[in-house]
This record gives C-alpha cells, structure tokens and sequence, in this order.
C-alpha cells in the first residue's frame, strides 16, 4: 500500500479553469500595482524633495512624505 498524497488526474477542462483563475488573479494585481504606482506619482508630486532628475523609490517617497507630515503637523502645533 502506498501512503501519503496521491496526485490526482487533472482533466482538460480542469486545467483551463485553473488557467483562467491565474490570469484573472494576475490582471486584478497587475491593476492594484497600476493603482498603487499612480498614488505614489502623485505623492511624489506633491511632497517636496531635493532633487528633481531622480525619481524617488516607493520607499523613499513614503519615509519622505511621513516625515513631511509631521513636520508640518508640528509647525502647526508650535504655531
């Protein structure tokens, strides 16, 4: 007697869904990147950066627009 898994017979039509499953996955995260990617554009173009040749990481823009943040929630609480 065989133990553990037995991989079983994948029909056709099985394997096109699968198939179908993938690449509807994948456009909805090709989607969520694009959206993801514009918001970070227009962060970048309202944050105020040093240099203007060199477009920011993802990371970079974060860290820079959070310390943007509370430098101007500052000002306001100084006054």
């Amino acid at each position: 007697r065989r133990r553990g898994l037995r991989k079983k017979k994948t029909s056709k039509i099985r394997m096109e869904r699968i198939k179908f499953r993938r690449q509807e996955a994948n456009a909805r995260e090709r989607n969520r990147m694009h959206g993801l990617n514009d918001a970070l554009d227009n962060l970048r173009k309202v944050v105020p950066c040093y240099s203007k040749t060199q477009k920011l990481s993802k990371i970079e823009t974060l860290r820079l627009a959070k310390n943007y943040i509370w430098a101007l929630s500052e000002i306001l609480r100084i006054g």
